[in-house]
């Protein structure tokens, strides 16, 4: 049980780091790198078992389609 615990831990330390990795390139302008990041965010997200937010996917729009 344990490792399951560790396990679930390390996924979410990667998503948090991704998406403050995220905000920087949102920052920088790298749309194509972010939405490259933000789809590994997603699949990190379905590994946990956890829903994509509605604000995640509205920011992703917003800075894909901001032009």
């Amino acid at each position: 049980m344990a490792a399951c615990i560790d396990s679930e831990f390390s996924v979410r330390a990667v998503r948090e780091s991704l998406r403050e990795q995220l905000a920087i390139l949102d920052r920088l302008q790298l749309r194509r790198a972010a939405v490259e990041v933000s789809s590994a965010i997603e699949l990190l997200n379905d590994e946990l078992g956890e829903k994509t937010s509605d604000d995640e996917i509205a920011q992703l729009l917003r800075t894909t389609f901001s032009d």
